[in-house]
């Protein structure tokens, strides 16, 4: 690695995954891209869901969007021969021996290492098309790039392990580029982008311009939070002397962005009733999807919303019970909306203040990931802590990891030296 490399990097989260590159120099002036995935419903996102699809014999078929919606599209009968995973990382982080297998929701089984090598191969061979394509791009090769995988704080040696067995097989780095594998915590690459940024860069500023540079000379840390899907990362970091970060604390919690769209469809089936719901669901998967996907939309606005009512759920629905949608919506207030997030509000509140109260000397806190696209979650947090810190969330801070990444790719000194030892920051060791 370094500040002239070709890097990748990849980011598999529980909900979504997702890939940045940059093949330029930095005297050229190339800029980091994310690759944007569309699904053929009007989303262009720069993640997709962490979903993959294998048919009756284990080979792979297809991933993200494309794995969800052909998996929704098939009969009963055929969808039993197939192998759909979905939001599997956490059986990733949670395994004991490379052999252990994970089940599917119909119960099939599948070893964790190919599930984890396919996703893998998929992301490399789309992210090498992808670069090919790109106006910046050439005939690369796997082996050109230094690759950059991003990992929570808690991942441990042995689980370092099993994913470098499966970036081997998947192809991402030989016996001869080994040591252009990396691992970065998802905090620090967090940070790592957010430090690069102008003021301009952020969208919750409660603070003058040139508070960001001057909290490095102050010795004041940062408090990053993570707001992922499944759960919230929060990770304290001091920037040291010379710009390197130094991890102080790690905690996380369960509830993420799942949780809100979880009280959006309890939402519905307060309007439909569980039986028009789980109807709906058994008939119409897709069409549910595309309901969750208008409403992942919807998350980032502190308003009123309407979303569009599908005619097959107002059919069901006229069938079963006196149910009026007069123009094919359905319209939800701002205070409904809102109570979409009490629970996620107070888990992260609370997991704030306490973390606050130990005096460990923190003047920022910084909002990335998913979750931290809603208005109402930001002005939440800014309202709780804003007096007393400045609260910082990044212009699409879903993106905030996968480009912090590509940055320490090729500043790995930006990592405090004793974490950059091959034991720790280099996979191949």
């Amino acid at each position: 690695a370094g500040p002239d490399s070709l890097i990748i990097s990849i980011d598999f989260g529980s909900g979504f995954s997702g890939y940045a590159f940059n093949v330029k120099p930095r005297q050229e002036g190339g800029e980091t891209q994310i690759k944007r995935w569309r699904n053929g419903l009007g989303l262009d996102t720069p993640k997709t869901p962490t979903c993959i699809l294998f048919d009756e014999h284990e080979e792979f078929m297809k991933f993200g969007y494309e794995a969800k919606t052909a998996f929704n599209n098939m009969r009963e009968e055929e969808a039993k021969k197939h192998y759909f995973f979905e939001d599997f990382k956490e059986d990733i982080l949670d395994i004991d021996i490379l052999g252990r297998e994970i089940r599917t929701a119909n119960r099939k089984s599948m070893s964790i290492l190919k599930v984890f090598t396919e996703v893998l191969r998929f992301l490399k061979d789309d992210a090498l098309k992808t670069i090919r394509s790109h106006p910046e791009g050439g005939e690369f090769t796997a082996s050109d790039f230094t690759w950059v995988m991003t990992v929570p704080e808690s991942l441990t040696d042995f689980r370092k392990q099993f994913m470098k067995e499966a970036a081997a097989q998947a192809g991402l780095v030989t016996d001869a580029t080994k040591d252009k594998l990396m691992f970065v915590l998802e905090s620090e690459a967090a940070l790592t982008w957010c430090l690069k940024l102008q003021p301009d860069g952020f969208i919750t500023q409660n603070h003058r311009k040139e508070t960001v540079q001057e909290t490095q000379r102050d010795g004041k840390r940062y408090l990053v939070v993570d707001c992922g899907d499944e759960r919230s990362h929060f990770t304290v970091h001091e920037v040291l002397e010379g710009g390197a970060l130094k991890l102080h604390e790690a905690f996380g919690i369960y509830c993420g962005g799942k949780h809100v769209d979880g009280k959006f469809q309890q939402f519905l089936i307060e309007i439909f009733s569980d039986k028009v719901w789980n109807e709906y669901e058994q008939n119409f998967p897709n069409e549910v999807q595309k309901m969750m996907y208008d409403f992942s939309r919807l998350k980032q606005v502190d308003e009123d919303v309407q979303i569009s009512c599908p005619g097959n759920l107002v059919m069901l629905a006229q069938k079963q019970k006196e149910i009026q949608i007069d123009d094919g919506s359905i319209r939800i207030s701002r205070e409904k909306l809102k109570t979409f997030y009490d629970k996620s509000l107070q888990e992260i509140t609370n997991k704030l203040r306490e973390i606050l109260n130990k005096n460990l000397n923190i003047g920022f806190i910084v909002l990335v990931g998913g979750l931290a696209e809603s208005q109402i979650l930001r002005q939440h947090i800014t309202d709780q802590f804003g007096r007393q810190y400045k609260v910082l969330c990044p212009l699409r801070p879903q993106e905030a990891i996968l480009k912090g990444a590509v940055e320490l790719g090729r500043n790995p000194e930006m990592v405090e030296p004793q974490r950059k030892r091959p034991a720790w920051f280099r996979c191949w060791s």
